[in-house]
């Protein structure tokens, strides 16, 4: 059977990326640290091989113990990989001895390795004040973004929900991935009970990949508030939510058709930071978005911006807003170079009492 051009293009790309993560650094390294050390081609086409197959086979199904092995794998080889690549063009212009650099190589990758461990278990708040002459009355709301429960555990959302609480908002807003598994079950959201604030949620990739419909069921029965192309207003605040997708008009499509309000203050809730334009458009006030993780790990974070202009933080058209997410979790790794897993607290306050 032929495979369709796409999906030819895919596997390419997938094996050459898997290539460069499980094999690459591990073949240069040991053959800069002497020939004893080396394990040549056929070395490194096992390992090319047992990470290809592994990271496969793990994303083939809710096979979490294996996933949870390959996906940290594959976050500490990027690690080196990167490390590995930085010395290989080094090598261009210096004249190092690779044996004497090469327990280096291995010292600072392990160090950049365990960094980005414990950074990843750090939660960061990152504020934000913005005013309108449309807010009556100042309200705080808190938005939290790709938690990937699934690659984080229960234990994780709880201090979630924790921090959250801790900022005492009037409204909170999940911009999707709030799970990437089909495996994961209530008990492991059981937290988002606790909120003590009405909590909408706009729908993320990863809640199509895994089980859309399970997703929303408990979420609904844990008191969240789903808006998929619909629209809840409270009191003078109108939150929009539109369903994540593909298709980069998804917004410009479903927007018309919800009906911003001119009198309100207005926050549509997007997980990826696309169909911004068309937000600014129709009059949304504040757009909110995730998706990108800001590269979660470094250097990353130069390919996602090929992907999308917007990665991290607060952009402003006139007086419309995008903001972007962080990430309050991380997929597949628990590991963070570069980036902070975010809490995004917003202040939104009359126009004469405050600034942008």
């Amino acid at each position: 059977m032929k495979l369709p051009r796409s999906r030819y293009t895919f596997g390419l790309l997938f094996a050459l990326v898997c290539f460069y993560v499980f094999a690459y650094p591990v073949m240069r390294i040991s053959h800069w640290a002497g020939e004893s050390y080396g394990i040549g081609w056929y070395g490194a086409a096992a390992l090319w091989a047992l990470g290809f197959a592994g990271m496969w086979y793990s994303f083939s199904g809710p096979k979490m113990l294996v996933r949870y092995v390959m996906v940290h794998w594959m976050g500490a080889s990027f690690i080196f990989a990167s490390v590995t690549l930085c010395y290989e063009l080094i090598r261009f212009f210096t004249d190092f001895d690779d044996a004497a650099t090469a327990p280096w190589l291995l010292i600072s990758g392990s160090l950049l390795v365990l960094g980005a461990i414990i950074t990843s278990h750090h939660l960061s708040v990152k504020n934000t004040r913005i005013s309108s002459s449309k807010i009556q009355q100042s309200k705080r709301v808190v938005q939290i973004s790709d938690v990937h429960i699934g690659s984080r555990q229960r234990g994780f959302m709880r201090r979630v929900v924790s921090r959250i609480n801790g900022l005492e908002p009037d409204f909170v807003v999940i911009t999707g991935d709030l799970i990437d598994s089909s495996s994961v079950e209530i008990e492991s959201l059981q937290a988002l009970e606790d909120i003590n604030a009405r909590t909408f949620f706009s729908v993320g990739n990863h809640e199509r990949y895994a089980d859309l419909s399970k997703a929303i069921s408990m979420l609904e029965t844990l008191g969240v508030v789903p808006l998929r192309q619909s629209v809840s207003l409270e009191e003078n605040l109108q939150f929009i939510g539109i369903d994540d997708a593909d298709h980069p008009e998804q917004v410009s499509r479903h927007l018309p058709g919800l009906g911003v309000a001119d009198d309100c203050f207005t926050i549509l809730l997007y997980h990826r930071p696309m169909g911004w334009e068309a937000a600014v458009e129709h009059g949304v006030d504040l757009m909110l978005s995730g998706h990108t993780h800001n590269g979660q790990i470094f250097p990353f974070n130069f390919l996602v911006r090929q992907q999308f202009a917007r990665i991290s933080g607060l952009y402003q058209s006139d007086k419309s807003y995008l903001y972007v997410n962080s990430g309050t979790g991380t997929w597949g790794p628990l590991m963070r170079l570069g980036t902070r897993n975010e809490i995004s607290c917003f202040d939104l306050v009359p126009e004469q009492t405050g600034h942008s």
